[in-house]
C-alpha cells in the first residue's frame, strides 16, 4: 500500500498555461507531471518549440520567458540557473525572465503560472 501512495505523491500534476507572445489569445493549458523535465512535457503536449540540442543545455531553442517576475524569482529560488545555462543565454542574447526550459523540472511553484514562447 505504501509504495502505490509514493506513487502517486511523485505523479501530482501541475497546471500551468503556455502562451504566445506573437498572439496573446492563444493560450494552452498544460497539466505536467512533477518532477518531469519541463521541456520533455511541454514537447508531449505539442508546443511548438524545435528542442534542437535534445535537452542538452546548448542551443536556447528551448527557451521560455516567464510572464510574471515573482514567478521567475519563485522558480529561480526553488531550481537556481546553472552556469552553463546562463552562458547559452548570454551567448543568444537572451536574459531577464527567460529560462531554458530543458533546465527546469515540473515543480509547484509552476502551478499556476504562464509561459510565453
Amino acid at each position: 500500500m505504501q509504495r502505490i501512495h509514493n506513487f502517486f505523491k511523485f505523479s501530482k500534476n501541475i497546471c500551468f498555461y503556455v502562451q504566445s507572445e506573437i498572439n496573446p489569445q492563444i493560450k494552452l493549458t498544460i497539466n505536467a507531471i512533477e518532477g518531469e523535465i519541463l521541456a520533455k512535457e511541454l514537447k508531449r503536449h505539442k508546443v511548438p518549440l524545435p528542442f534542437e540540442c535534445g535537452f542538452s543545455c546548448s542551443c536556447s531553442t528551448c527557451s521560455i520567458l516567464l510572464a510574471n517576475s515573482n514567478d521567475f524569482n519563485n522558480i529561480q529560488i526553488a531550481q537556481p540557473q546553472s552556469q552553463e545555462e546562463i552562458n547559452v543565454l548570454t551567448t543568444e542574447g537572451k536574459g531577464g525572465r527567460v529560462r531554458l526550459s530543458c533546465q527546469i523540472n515540473v515543480c509547484k511553484e509552476l502551478e499556476g503560472v504562464t509561459l510565453l514562447i
